[in-house]
């Protein structure tokens, strides 16, 4: 039984991994880049929380002793994957402000995770 819990979360990691990763990395047109510029701050909160719920997922995927890192280290590498690989995507902009959010969003859903793990 324990097995197949491990392996649902797993499926659900790689399957919100797999869509982050499709959302953030496909070409938008310019039509769709001039209607972001005026909705700034909630592309910010957009992308804090896509990334704290990939940092949770990430982090449920570990078991209570934090052995198994793999799964948040990946969300960490895929965050900053995502907004570099904007470098060269078509009618994308690589935003340092965009990691940042990422890298904030993952680290807090980990942290989250870690220290409700702790009290219980």
């Amino acid at each position: 039984m324990m097995n197949i819990r491990r392996f649902l979360k797993k499926i659900i990691f790689y399957s919100y991994t797999s869509f982050v990763i499709f959302m953030y990395t496909r070409p938008v047109p310019i039509e769709r880049q001039l209607e972001k510029a005026s909705n700034l701050d909630l592309d910010k909160i957009f992308h804090f929380l896509t990334f704290f719920l990939l940092g949770v997922i990430a982090q449920l995927n570990n078991n209570k002793k934090n052995e198994y890192t793999y799964a948040v280290t990946l969300a960490l590498i895929i965050s900053l994957f995502i907004e570099f690989t904007h470098f060269i995507i078509p009618y994308r902009d690589f935003e340092i402000l965009d990691g940042v959010f990422n890298i904030i969003g993952c680290i807090t859903g980990i942290a989250i995770i870690y220290y409700y793990r702790i009290k219980t």
